[in-house]
């Protein structure tokens, strides 16, 4: 089992390389997306370094995946949201708490969300929003997008430094559940996908922009095995409880 990734093709890097996108080109197969299209997304630092991405609630609330905190230290994560790039620009909050579901269990990954809250508020902005949770999970052939710095292509090791985004379409929900587990959902990875580095990053439905899912696992980043999200309306209950406990 590994962390998701964003697959970007060999022709689609050249062919971004061979002429200017229009903005609907950038996302679809796996684009660079600016930060003001998707103004919610986060990536997690872990000493500066990005760890994972996440999806902001409130000013002050961060939604991500429970195993982006394996193995590390409250001390030292912080957010960098309003950037497509995760390494400068936008604002840098510390993380002053951190909840991870208490069922979840990092073997394989079930109940895997978690919440993080901040020391000090995030200012919105244009790049800088937070967004909706879904309150039904939309049915199988939705389209929807899954965004991140992660890796391009399944084993790279590199996250990508540029924000990129990519269309998927979501599966039936009751044939992943039956399969997959009760708290996920799937979308379609035949050669689009998120990969490692993108974990706790925001699966959005289109068009109405509302949080469906949370970047938890799959296999092969895109090559015969669904993504597999954690379904966000199945957790709407728990975030909102343990933000009100925790805030």
């Amino acid at each position: 089992m590994f962390f998701k990734y964003i697959v970007l093709s060999a022709i689609a890097i050249l062919a971004s390389a061979a002429r200017i996108p229009e903005p609907e080109e950038r996302i679809v197969g796996g684009h660079h997306i600016p930060i003001e299209y998707v103004p919610w997304q986060v990536s997690l630092l872990n000493n500066g370094l990005h760890i994972c991405g996440g999806s902001i609630h409130s000013d002050r609330v961060i939604l991500t995946a429970a195993h982006c905190l394996d193995y590390v230290a409250i001390k030292d994560l912080s957010v960098r949201a309003g950037s497509s790039h995760w390494s400068k620009g936008g604002q840098e909050v510390k993380v002053l708490k951190a909840i991870s579901h208490s069922q979840y269990h990092y073997r394989d990954f079930p109940y895997d969300v978690a919440v993080l809250i901040l020391e000090s508020p995030l200012k919105f902005n244009a790049n800088v929003q937070k967004i909706a949770l879904a309150e039904k999970t939309p049915k199988g052939g939705s389209m929807t997008l899954v965004s991140g710095w992660g890796d391009t292509r399944y084993g790279a090791h590199f996250g990508w430094p540029i924000l990129q985004g990519v269309h998927v379409a979501l599966l039936d929900p009751t044939d992943c559940k039956r399969s997959h587990g009760e708290d996920v959902i799937c979308a379609d990875a035949s050669g689009r996908d998120a990969c490692q580095f993108d974990s706790g990053g925001p699966l959005v439905s289109l068009p109405d922009r509302k949080l469906i899912g949370i970047v938890s696992h799959g296999e092969n980043c895109g090559i015969g095995h669904p993504g597999v999200y954690a379904d966000v309306v199945f957790f709407r209950d728990w975030f909102n409880a343990t933000i009100n406990e925790n805030i």
